[in-house]
This record gives structure tokens, sequence and C-alpha cells, in this order.
């Protein structure tokens, strides 16, 4: 693969982790009581839907849609399909720095696991 299939792989996974993150952070931000999600399902919703994490989310999605349908005419699905495995490791990486979420010792194992499996496939 050259440079720019990679990049283009590489944009394709950081799309889906911001539009994983937005998502998530929107949840969040609407239903600040986040201990009881059936109380307020319904405003929490349409707020969801109505914030601009949910349009940050729908157009993270809409590109890395784009970009895969790209990438797929250019790269093997065999060596292109296994570096969405990244977002497996990203996403709990962001959500621990970004979202202050917690990660075990074994959350981090694996997602050593995970990027080693994925450099050793895609090499």
């Amino acid at each position: 693969m050259n440079i720019i299939n990679w990049l283009n792989l590489m944009f394709v996974v950081l799309f889906g982790t911001v539009a994983n993150l937005s998502l998530k952070y929107g949840l969040y931000v609407s239903n600040p009581d986040i201990s009881n999600p059936a109380k307020q399902a319904s405003p929490s919703i349409r707020n969801l839907i109505f914030s601009r994490y949910f349009v940050i989310w729908f157009i993270c999605y809409a590109f890395m849609t784009l970009l895969w349908l790209y990438v797929l005419r250019t790269v093997p699905l065999s060596k292109a399909f296994p570096v969405l495995g990244l977002m497996y490791a990203l996403i709990p990486i962001a959500s621990h720095h970004l979202l202050k979420e917690k990660v075990v010792f074994s959350q981090w194992l694996g997602i050593s696991i995970i990027i080693t499996g994925v450099i050793l496939v895609v090499h």
C-alpha cells in the first residue's frame, strides 16, 4: 500500500473514532441525569438529535462511509478491513482522555494486542 492509501485508511479510522466519541458525549450532555436515563428518555433523544454533537456524528459517518468506499476501490479488503480494528483501540484511549472514562489494565492489554494484530495483518 502506498502512503495515500494509508492516509485514507487512517482518516476512516479517525472519522469513526470522532463520530463515536461525539455521539457518546452528545448523549451525556443531552441527559444530565445519567444515573436515571429512563427518567428523561424522550427529551434527551430530542436534545441529542438537535445538538451539534449529533451533527458532528452524522458528518463524520458520512465522510467515513464515502472514504471507505474509495479505499475499497484501491486496497484489498483483506488489508483494509483489519485496519478498522484500530477504532477498537483508539475509542477507549480517547474516551479515557477526553471523557474521563476508566480504562483498566485488561483493556490496556487488549488495546496493545489489537494494535499489534493490525500491524501484523497489514504488514
